[in-house]
């Protein structure tokens, strides 16, 4: 390679100008999420439980459009790469038309969840009540979608504050609207359940509205990201982002499950306790993991596919490198904090000493292991973006399923089940079963990066011919 791997500031500092205000933007979502939970849990536990059933299938239907969307940022970042910038409207027009596609049949889903809950033997009063929240939340679905084929695209434009500076007004907009919708305040009927899901459409709207109109008419961005034309449909590249994104949902599913699959193995072999300790484990992970490493990750992304474009091979090494740094410093405070305080976080989520207490012998012990379970998925999360901004897809999906499915899930039996060590078993497995991916990725991501370099350099030695 004619110039260094290593990052410089310069590398580091763009990195940062990406995945610091899409964290801040998780931090958003996150927060949005949880203003939902506490206004819900004020009218009961049957509320909070019927709106967690109904989010559970919403969630994993945005899971899998999500990832079917993904592609919208590599497409983005490949146009910024080559200096086709003018291309980005289009790629943007098709993401809306493919997000548009993918709300029917989760539209049909959830229009029929009371049935759906009903049938896999759920309680018949949460199901209705399940069904009576998702009557309104289904409706913003599909401006969730479209918010992201937006904030895809700001992402890859190196526009991130914009996108952080939306959500939190959503985060505002949100606290105002269950306030008065869920209670009756201002003069406002109290509509309950309804009212939090009349209000999640509400903000998504909104939110849809000012992507739109920023895209449209903002001076900064009108020259390339106007709609015209935007009811005509170009087949070609829509079949582009969905041949590159169906890979990127089926990773998720996969992984999803596996944790699922753990959480049922723990209630069934060992307990209630276990079960808990575990869901205390993995939301630490997985809010960490939102809030850090795919805002990181979605920075490599852009980064990986912009030098791809243009032929910048060198600088995709810089660009995971201050990728694997960035994500490195940032995990190792965390870390210790959860190995120095794990008990604090532990009663952080149960509310009092004495249940602390009971789940203090296993959940303290697993959060050590979540810390070191971060630090070994880093780098795994962020070799996967560089392969996402280098088109490659399916291959780190083939790679992730049998790494969960043919490494995790086998080892975390054998510890958990076989060596007897319960749920901490099962969390080394995973542990080990997230290594085996993040080097098989590492050993992907030089292979293609050299076979890419020499084929760039073969050309160009035939075209000097």
């Amino acid at each position: 390679m004619p110039s260094s791997r290593f990052p410089t500031i310069t590398d580091i500092r763009a990195t940062l100008e990406i995945s610091l205000p899409l964290i801040l933007v998780s931090l958003g979502s996150v927060g949005i999420g949880t203003t939902d939970s506490i206004m819900l849990g004020r009218l009961g536990a049957d509320a909070l439980g019927a709106a967690g059933l109904a989010l559970a299938i919403y969630n994993l239907i945005f899971l899998v459009s999500h990832g079917m969307l993904f592609p919208v940022m590599v497409l983005v970042s490949h146009a910024r790469g080559t200096n086709r910038s003018r291309t980005a409207p289009r790629i943007i027009r098709q993401g809306l038309w493919l997000a548009g596609i993918l709300f029917l049949p989760g539209f049909a889903i959830l229009w029929n969840l009371e049935k759906i809950l009903v049938f896999t033997g759920q309680d018949g009063q949460l199901a209705r009540m399940a069904g009576h929240y998702m009557g309104y939340h289904l409706w913003a679905l599909l401006p969730t979608l479209t918010s992201s084929v937006f904030a895809f695209a700001l992402t890859a434009m190196g526009r991130g504050r914009i996108i952080a500076r939306i959500v939190w007004f959503q985060v505002g907009l949100n606290i105002v609207l269950d306030y008065v919708l869920i209670f009756g305040r201002f003069g406002f009927p109290a509509m309950g359940m309804a009212g939090a899901g009349l209000a999640s459409v509400v903000v998504m709207g909104t939110g849809h509205m000012i992507f739109f109109i920023l895209l449209s008419f903002h001076r900064f961005y009108a020259s390339g990201a106007r709609f015209h034309h935007a009811w005509r449909p170009r087949w070609r590249i829509i079949r582009r982002i969905f041949q590159m994104g169906w890979p990127k949902a089926l990773e998720r599913i996969a992984q999803s499950g596996l944790f699922a699959t753990i959480a049922l193995l723990a209630g069934w072999r060992f307990g209630v306790e276990a079960v808990a300790s575990h869901t205390i484990a993995f939301q630490v992970y997985i809010v960490t993991h939102i809030i850090v490493l795919l805002s990181v990750g979605n920075a490599v992304t852009t980064h990986a596919g912009i030098a791809h474009g243009a032929k910048d091979y060198s600088g995709i090494w810089r660009n995971i490198n201050s990728g694997l740094l960035i994500g490195f410093f940032a995990l190792v405070p965390f870390a210790a904090f959860l190995k120095l305080f794990s008990p604090f976080v532990v009663m952080l989520f149960t509310g009092s000493d004495l249940e602390a207490r009971t789940l203090l012998p296993i959940a303290s012990p697993l959060l050590v292991i979540v810390a070191f379970f971060l630090l070994v998925d880093a780098p795994r999360i962020i070799t996967l973006h560089a392969l996402n901004g280098l088109s490659d897809m399916k291959m780190p999906a083939l790679m992730m399923g049998l790494g969960h499915w043919g490494v995790s899930f086998p080892t975390a039996l054998v510890f958990g089940l076989a060596m007897d060590l319960g749920i901490l078993g099962f969390w080394w497995g995973l542990t080990l079963g997230m290594a085996s991916i993040g080097i098989a990725y590492l050993a992907r991501f030089r292979w293609l990066v050299d076979r890419l370099s020499t084929d760039v350099q073969g050309n160009g030695r035939c075209a000097g011919k």
